[in-house]
């Protein structure tokens, strides 16, 4: 049988609509008519994007079928039509399918998505080369999602989650999802599951908090690890769950090595170099230092709300070497020099030894320098010295990767205990992946 890849985006906006939910939907509608080749993918781009709804995720389902073109086409524009987010102007859905196997060019224009900024017009010249069939509603700016979902056959790291929608009812009342029992379920599903509490304040983040079709959903390694969740978590108001295969929390936004003077705002960059300016604390509790490469200087800037990677970095000296991993913006007040907003970061080397002015041995005080490179002399008996004296630091800061805590992360971003876990997809059989939720509230 033919196989297919269909990639949606942009079906929802800030205040309501889910893209992964019209997923579900078509996931339902597909069941009976084809054979999944993998489970639904579910997509994060570029979170920096700044016409982004929410979370910036497009989906794809990769399907083997007898149904024609047109016909899952129509399906997907119908679903999509019936359930996406019409109060919202800045809503613009894209819709794309393409038959046979992922072409290279479009695994890459999927990669550069995830950390580059893409226009519409790159999205439509490329699917009519490479013969990918679409459907754009409006002004169709979810094409560019639709076929990086495409392209993004996540043949590298990835994790999966769950997701258990709620009866459109209830859409804006209360999500009623005991935490006690997402206690419980963290505790018996560590380290497999990943960003389901805040430790530091006890705040639950399996739960959304607008007007959309999510009653909640959970992070993990394996499908498996998942269904035991939900066998564990006490809720009401469920109607359908869905497993998901997904790049969050795997750091595939990071990937962008760049130099200073390549930086565009709205990119996802990692940027390697030494400070240059001590850290400061500046308006709102943030705190900003400056980082330099042999091509330029950028701002990098830890927000209040990063805590940790906050902490270290007023903690650093110039001279330190750190590696930033953030998103790009352009500078206030209209400055050509651009911001980096801090997402990770991990302090490389720091220094060890500071030069301070030489002590007199006659006087025991420091000699004042004499001008720039022109020695020290001390100034009660005309003693001089020619260099400076290093002096062992005391460093509280420590080499290593620090992130902000989990109620601060973003989507992609790849917790601490998911380092040594990343694993690749050979492809296999995908079950078990979606399913209605029964009037008690259990699978």
């Amino acid at each position: 049988m033919p196989t297919y890849h269909l990639g949606i985006d942009d079906t929802d906006s800030l205040k309501r609509g889910c893209t992964t939910y019209v997923g579900a939907l078509l996931v339902e509608r597909l069941l009976p008519q084809a054979a999944f080749i993998d489970f639904p993918n579910l997509i994060r781009l570029n979170p920096n994007i700044p016409w982004k709804s929410r979370g910036n995720a497009a989906i794809c389902l990769r399907i083997s079928t007898q149904r024609d073109c047109d016909y899952l086409l129509e399906l997907a524009e119908e679903v999509v039509e019936e359930n996406r987010d019409r109060q919202d102007e800045k809503n613009q859905p894209g819709i794309a399918l393409l038959q046979g196997e992922v072409p290279d060019r479009l695994k890459l224009f999927g990669r550069r998505a995830l950390y580059d900024v893409l226009s519409v017009e790159d999205a439509i010249s490329l699917a009519r080369e490479l013969g990918v069939k679409y459907k754009t509603i409006k002004g169709g700016r979810g094409l560019v999602g639709a076929l990086a979902a495409i392209g993004n056959t996540l043949e590298g790291d990835h994790t999966y989650e769950l997701i258990v929608y709620r009866k459109k009812e209830t859409w804006d009342r209360m999500r009623q999802v005991d935490r006690e029992s997402v206690v419980e379920m963290d505790k018996e599903t560590s380290p497999y599951t990943f960003n389901n509490l805040d430790y530091e304040t006890g705040r639950v983040l399996i739960t959304p908090h607008g007007s959309d079709p999510i009653l909640f959903g959970v992070r993990g390694e394996s499908p498996g690890v998942l269904r035991q969740a939900l066998k564990v978590l006490r809720f009401s108001g469920g109607d359908r769950w869905i497993i998901y295969r997904s790049n969050q929390g795997t750091d595939a936004h990071l990937i962008n090595n760049a130099a200073v003077a390549g930086l565009r705002p709205y990119q996802a960059a990692v940027i390697e170099g030494e400070l240059t300016v001590a850290p400061k604390v500046i308006r709102g509790g943030h705190t900003i230092a400056e980082l330099g490469d042999a091509t330029g200087r950028i701002d990098i800037v830890a927000y209040e709300k990063s805590g940790g990677i906050q902490r270290v970095l007023r903690g650093l000296l110039p001279g330190d070497r750190v590696r930033a991993y953030g998103g790009v913006s352009p500078h206030e007040g209209g400055s050509p020099k651009l911001t980096l907003n801090l997402e990770k970061l991990e302090v490389l080397e720091l220094v060890k030894t500071a030069a301070r002015n030489p002590l007199c041995e006659k006087c025991k005080v420091r000699m004042k320098a004499k001008g720039r490179n022109k020695g020290y002399k001390c100034e009660k008996c005309g003693l001089e010295a020619k260099e400076p004296v290093f002096e062992s630091l005391d460093r509280k800061a420590k080499e290593g990767v620090y992130l902000p805590p989990p109620r601060s992360v973003r989507h992609l971003t790849k917790p601490l205990q998911r380092y040594g876990m990343e694993k690749s997809w050979c492809g296999g059989s995908a079950d078990s992946f979606f399913g209605f939720i029964d009037p008690k509230g259990s699978p």
